[in-house]
């Protein structure tokens, strides 16, 4: 019993990390596109280890996230979900992503792909027309690993 109230702890902590998105660039991807405007929340996917057990994340979301041009966002998160699966104990959570608005800053630096949410760091991995991907760091509480989340217009 013990396991599943840490891999309760490890689901919120990835939940919140989701409104962080805290990130590290990846080769071959291009930023190319302005981070102003409307997206489309979707996939949510990713890695981590905690307390020496592998885990994968896998999950979607609903909702948007508006970057405006004064410097401030706004998130609307309808619905979504997040199956944190660790094979070595043949162990699946599903986590329900309840609905949230939030507002808050940004700033984005198109130059180092730096995007700076409510004072948290990230990194843009892709950006162009259509579709942008953050990749998440996480390292908080024991948690350490990479958490995708991708937007299209």
């Amino acid at each position: 019993m013990k396991f599943l109230s840490n891999s309760l702890k490890v689901t919120f902590l990835l939940l919140s990390v989701l409104f962080l998105n805290g990130c590290s660039s990846d080769d071959g991807d291009a930023t190319t596109g302005n981070i102003e405007g409307v997206w489309q929340l979707g996939r949510i996917y990713g890695n981590a280890t905690y307390s020496g057990m592998n885990s994968t994340m896998d999950g979607d979301s609903e909702g948007t996230m508006e970057f405006k041009s004064d410097g401030t966002y706004d998130s609307n998160i309808i619905s979504g979900y997040l199956e944190v699966t660790i094979p070595s104990l043949n162990y699946s959570e599903t986590t329900v992503i309840e609905p949230v608005t939030e507002s808050g800053t940004y700033s984005y630096n198109s130059s180092t792909d730096d995007l700076i949410i409510d004072g948290e760091t990230s990194k843009v991995v892709t950006l162009n027309a259509n579709f942008m991907k953050i990749k998440t760091l996480i390292n908080d509480s024991g948690v350490v690993g990479v958490l995708y989340s991708e937007y299209s217009r």
